[in-house]
């Protein structure tokens, strides 16, 4: 399985395409009562393996608080996330420091990484990473408004997350695994959030620096960001990206995109949970994996996914199919 995808990010057609069905809890509890399997990443045949520095307290009331003191409050909706409901920064000059490095957690992880014997590509995940990040502690508006009005305290938030994130990176990057995978949503349905001109000025520096440090110890980079980010793709590129998840039909031209870059890019999703695998027919599904390997698989470069983890809106049969699909094809 790990081949495969080494494979597919060095566009080589190996025996199959790789796959990853990632799921919300919900999901994965429907898939083990609906097929009796105790592992529902391992019945599926799933080629990656993420562990994510991520370890929330548990307040009561559905509510949590994560390493960097932001408290979520979890939703009914299916999802494993929640909203955030409090700001640390909301009034900046609020008293507010940096957590330290939790040090014993980030070998935890590379150990377990390291001692895996599933024979799946492994991933040490920093999600929230750093525009997120930003908006956690300050508040989206909050920050946007900072980005046009704060130049010095914004790069200074930012640099102070930057920092906390290259030191968390000089241990982790110790231990034996292929890929760090960074969560950080910059795109919406239309373009960057912030605007290109702002994403170069705040976002793209640090970026560049996490990659660096990442891809001098001969490690993959994957870079996770809903939305349509377009305008910065070939920047990403140029600075090191090899994997960009999550590719959704909605935004891209997905012909296009893989014209355009898939020579270089290894592409990793590609079917819509947003608007497609909710109502579509098990065969439907079906013709929607097969379609999917001959546009986005052809040559490598892609890792067969939905867009974004399974939720329970989702039929159980869809998600089966799609694996049937793309487990019994050859190349």
């Amino acid at each position: 399985m790990k081949q495969r995808v080494i494979d597919a990010i060095h566009h080589k057609q190996s025996d199959k395409t790789p796959w990853q069905i990632d799921m919300t809890s919900a999901f994965a509890g429907m898939l083990r009562e609906k097929t009796d399997c105790e592992n529902a990443a391992e019945f599926l045949g799933n080629h990656l393996m993420l562990q994510k520095y991520k370890r929330n307290e548990k307040l009561g009331g559905g509510q949590e608080r994560d390493i960097f003191g932001v408290t979520w409050q979890k939703t009914d909706d299916g999802g494993d996330i929640g909203i955030v409901t409090g700001f640390p920064l909301e009034n900046p000059d609020a008293p507010y420091a940096l957590p330290e490095v939790r040090e014993g957690f980030v070998r935890e992880i590379g150990q377990s990484l390291q001692d895996d014997t599933s024979g799946r590509f492994r991933m040490f995940g920093l999600t929230m990473l750093y525009y997120e990040r930003a908006w956690s502690l300050r508040g989206i508006e909050n920050l946007l408004v900072d980005m046009c009005l704060s130049e010095k305290e914004t790069h200074a938030l930012l640099g102070r997350i930057l920092d906390h994130h290259l030191q968390l990176l000089d241990t982790a990057l110790e231990y034996d695994f292929e890929a760090m995978y960074f969560g950080d949503d910059w795109g919406q349905q239309r373009g960057l959030i912030m605007g290109p001109d702002m994403w170069r000025k705040y976002i793209k520096p640090g970026i560049a620096k996490l990659y660096e440090k990442v891809k001098s110890k001969g490690k993959f980079v994957v870079q996770h960001s809903c939305g349509d980010i377009r305008e910065i793709m070939g920047e990403l590129l140029d600075m090191g990206l090899d994997v960009y998840n999550t590719v959704q039909p909605e935004i891209y031209d997905l012909k296009k995109l893989k014209a355009e870059y898939g020579r270089h890019l290894t592409f990793y999703g590609g079917v819509s949970t947003q608007q497609f695998l909710p109502t579509a027919t098990e065969n439907e599904s079906r013709d929607m994996a097969k379609w999917m390997l001959d546009v986005m698989g052809t040559d490598g470069g892609f890792i067969f996914a939905p867009t974004h983890s399974v939720t329970p809106d989702i039929p159980v049969e869809n998600v089966l199919a799609m694996v049937d699909v793309v487990e019994n094809h050859r190349w």
